[in-house]
């Protein structure tokens, strides 16, 4: 598994990113510069097609003509090569002279076997849904009211489930971005050698494995669906790590009904407003003993300060979800403190942070 730099060595290369481009900006007319930024859509676009069609995992290691890669893709050569071509602008692959194609770093990431796979995260954000509730962003500005229950006449959880096959694309694009955070938050100090953890909506289990993997002592809890749970099971099997993980039905909204010294909620917060999150905090907090920990991993959001992830993350937040955010480190205390746990240590890990709350 990938490790993330430093959280500093991070800031420090994201900073001189935004000097580069703002560098390059300068040197064109700002006209340009706006019509270069208003081409967003057709970038995920592109790189959705090329992910739905698995042209990373066709292309491979080779240099290859569009010719040559449509029939291995069920596509129209000719097109094939324009979308390509254009994937070329935005550093996905390389064209050549002889009009071949070949992979770069990035275009890398679009396979099935990469360390890091984003397929499906290209998949899910060029899907109509995901799209559409973009779409109508400025009503959300007009009114403060999420987009996809407007555009869609109910929530994105509904929709998931009356949509099984995108709610597993879903499913898997959050368990790439896991993928990538978990080597920094698991070398994070607020984790224990010992005792016993529960992931609280954990998914297939990738975080709680990454938890476990390196602290032979330390047990797990996995709560979720009951589908989620199959999944689970084969996921931490293959990871050796099955014997060591109860897994036990049960939602958010619901009595959480497991035991730990430590609770963890990843991503989970930031899909709802404040009202819910108390909710979901408040069930967490009714389950846990005096002493026992629970950690926030989030994105961190101050308001007057511009993320060049989490600021883009939380109208993601906004577009997709119920009322949902990013926060800063004081909003999420906040919430911790208000569903009866003190506030502890916050610890940065990567892109993301750890926030503990303590059971008195």
């Amino acid at each position: 598994m990938p490790s993330l730099p430093p959280p500093r060595a991070i800031d420090a290369g994201l900073a001189l990113r935004r000097l580069l481009l703002r560098t390059a900006d300068a040197l064109l007319p700002p006209a340009a510069a706006l019509w270069d930024r208003t081409m967003g859509v057709e970038r995920t676009q592109v790189a959705g097609a090329l992910a739905e069609l698995g042209v990373a995992d066709a292309l491979g290691g080779n240099r290859l003509t569009a010719a040559e890669l449509a029939p291995r893709v069920g596509a129209d050569a000719d097109t094939l090569h324009r979308v390509l071509r254009a994937a070329a602008v935005d550093g996905l692959v390389r064209l050549d002279r002889r009009g071949r194609f070949r992979l770069t770093r990035i275009g890398r990431t679009l396979r099935t076997d990469a360390e890091v796979p984003l397929r499906d995260w290209a998949r899910y954000m060029a899907l109509p849904s995901t799209q559409a509730a973009w779409g109508d962003l400025t009503a959300s500005v007009r009114t403060g009211a999420p987009a996809f229950g407007r555009v869609h006449g109910t929530s994105v959880w509904d929709w998931f489930a009356a949509h099984p096959e995108e709610e597993r694309l879903f499913a898997s694009a959050m368990r790439s971005l896991t993928q990538l955070d978990a080597p920094a938050i698991t070398a994070a100090e607020l984790w224990p050698q010992d005792g016993t953890i529960c992931d609280v909506a954990g998914g297939a289990g990738t975080l709680l494995a990454a938890v476990l993997e390196p602290r032979p002592r330390l047990r797990g809890v996995l709560v979720e669906a009951k589908g989620v749970l199959a999944e689970a099971e084969a996921h931490l099997a293959r990871r050796g790590l099955r014997d060591r993980v109860e897994l036990v039905e049960g939602s958010l909204f619901g009595e959480l009904r497991a035991g730990a010294d430590v609770y963890v909620l990843k991503n989970i917060l930031h899909d709802w407003g404040d009202a819910a999150s108390a909710r979901i905090l408040g069930s967490v907090r009714a389950a846990m003993a005096p002493g026992a920990t629970l950690v926030l991993v989030e994105q961190l959001q101050d308001r007057n300060r511009p993320h060049p992830f989490a600021s883009l993350a939380d109208l993601q937040m906004l577009t997709q979800c119920d009322d949902g955010r990013e926060r800063s480190a004081a909003e999420l205390r906040a919430l911790l403190t208000g569903a009866g746990l003190r506030p502890g240590r916050v610890e940065r890990a990567g892109v993301s942070a750890l926030i503990e709350g303590v059971a008195a």
